[in-house]
């Protein structure tokens, strides 16, 4: 390409800059100047470093807040006429592109012993779907299961607290894949 085919415009000056200041491909214009380089915009970030494709956060913040209350639901079930307190937030997950979903329900009033038979219930239940269930016989009333999944693991706590009749159910998804930006910007926002 001569010198007067070349792009003149703003975009052709600033290629050239890009191409001067990077150390390998400066280089190569200097040593082979009849030589083209064409510089190509960045693509858009559509995978992680590991290949697996970027998920959706409002798709897996609807998906994951709804697999948490049909979890309550087979768990815990109906307490009568109390009103469940929803938070939902994002946490850093295993890899810097990565995040996970945590959320916490929390139900004040609740009679503590029909709460202790729904912990024991919920136990057999998370067995019965393949969760790693941990019932401490002593300290607070509670109930801590984890499943391994293809991207981390799943977390799940049911807590009572019996002076107050308050029950807690913290789940923790597993890792989802969203890039180092959008990961960084969701675990800033919670």
């Amino acid at each position: 390409m001569t010198e007067q085919q070349r792009p003149r415009g703003d975009h052709g000056a600033r290629a050239r800059e890009v191409v001067a200041r990077d150390p390998f491909w400066s280089v190569v214009r200097r040593r082979h100047p009849d030589v083209e380089i064409v510089v190509l915009p960045p693509e858009p970030e559509t995978a992680t470093p590991a290949g697996l494709p970027l998920a959706d956060p409002a798709a897996v913040a609807a998906r994951e807040d709804s697999d948490v209350r049909r979890r309550w639901v087979r768990l815990v079930g109906d307490l009568g006429d109390v009103h469940a307190d929803w938070q939902a937030r994002w946490v850093p997950g295993g890899a810097p592109d990565r995040v996970r979903r945590e959320t916490t329900l929390t139900v004040d009033g609740a009679d503590p012993v029909v709460a202790v038979a729904r912990l024991e219930s919920a136990a057999a239940a998370l067995r019965e779907d393949g969760w790693h269930v941990l019932a401490p016989a002593t300290g607070l009333p509670r109930v801590m299961a984890g499943r391994d999944g293809e991207l981390g693991r799943a977390e799940l706590q049911l807590v009572l607290v019996p002076d107050a009749g308050r029950l807690v159910l913290r789940v923790r998804s597993v890792d989802h894949a969203v890039g180092d930006r959008v990961a960084h910007e969701l675990a800033v926002a919670s």
